[in-house]
């Protein structure tokens, strides 16, 4: 009798975190503007908060759907990174939610920012309404993200969100060619002669850019107080 309880207590148990998980489907974007400068196709690292700690998957290249098992009853953050270092490309899932989970890259830095906070503090992450924040902004990378992070922290948000303006700002040492953006919704640039000034309006923020000739990689550092940085390095390899 003793033996048919516990066997009975372990079958409730499971069936309570099973009744608990919740499988997501992820689809990737069928193409990335890299993707289609170079002709190659990109492998990523996944790394989502399941809404209890992180994970991290590696998704070879030609997968552009993935399913994942999330705890139910809040909210779930993924990243996708080309490559493993580029540019993230973002997705959430919440309570009414369809299971298939769009992975776009305009939620990128949001997810990133918000996998960081749940390393070490989930259950705050766990609890937010991204439906509610989505319906709150026009953009996510406006969002000035230690606003944002202490008000979730502190249980102030409210919704009331912080937002930065767009930034101009101003490079003379980039070289010759057409720099091609990792996202569709930033705008590409080109580079007539090496050493010509060129003008990004852009939310603080990091962002990458593709030559393809070159085979080099712009990445563009925007702070906060409008300061700017650029750095120019090789692709990486695929």
């Amino acid at each position: 009798m003793k033996y048919i309880l516990l066997l009975l207590l372990v079958v409730v148990l499971s069936s309570c975190t099973l009744r608990h998980r919740t499988d997501v489907t992820l689809v990737i974007p069928e193409t990335h503007p890299l993707e289609e400068v170079f002709s190659e196709t990109f492998w990523f690292t996944l790394t989502y908060f399941d809404g209890e700690k992180l994970e991290e998957r590696h998704i070879p290249k030609g997968t552009r759907r993935i399913s994942v098992s999330v705890r139910s009853g809040g909210l779930s953050v993924f990243s996708l990174k080309p490559l493993g270092e580029l540019g993230a490309i973002g997705g959430f899932f919440e309570p009414g939610d369809r299971r298939t989970v769009h992975l776009l890259p305009e939620y990128g830095t949001f997810s990133e920012m918000l996998l960081r906070a749940a390393s070490y503090r989930a259950e705050p992450v766990f609890l937010l309404s991204m439906r509610r924040v989505l319906d709150t902004v026009s953009s996510l990378q406006a969002v000035d993200e230690s606003s944002f992070l202490k008000d979730i922290f502190d249980g102030t948000l409210g919704y009331g969100i912080t937002l930065n303006e767009k930034i101009a700002v101003h490079f003379d040492s980039i070289p010759r060619g057409e720099w091609v953006s990792e996202r569709y919704d930033i705008q590409s640039f080109s580079v007539a002669f090496s050493g010509d000034n060129v003008t990004l309006l852009l939310y603080p923020g990091v962002y990458r850019y593709a030559e393809k000739t070159l085979r080099m990689l712009a990445t563009v550092i925007v702070e906060e107080t409008g300061d700017a940085s650029m750095m120019i390095t090789a692709l990486p390899s695929w």
